[in-house]
């Protein structure tokens, strides 16, 4: 586990300095970590800020979400009700 551990470590760091090089030479940069192993991968890791183990499920919900209040102010306007009352 460890090696593995170790090598998505040093995978996730060289990426980040590409990027970094390519795209954000002179600004600072906020790397978000995602994903149910990212606290272990960003731990040691400078570069990684925020970890946000849920963040493509809290994305799904809240699209969901919009669905579900766009859906609703549909059927209300074809039966002819606002949604004041």
């Amino acid at each position: 586990l460890s090696g593995a551990v170790f090598g998505y470590r040093g995978l996730a760091r060289e990426i980040i300095a590409r990027i970094k090089a390519a795209q954000f030479r002179r600004k600072n940069v906020h790397v978000v970590a995602t994903g149910g192993y990212a606290r272990l991968i960003a731990a040691r890791l400078p570069e990684i800020r925020v970890v946000r183990p849920h963040l493509t499920l809290e994305g799904l919900r809240i699209i969901a979400n919009l669905n579900v209040y766009s859906s609703r102010r549909q059927a209300l306007s074809v039966r002819g009700f606002s949604e004041g009352r």
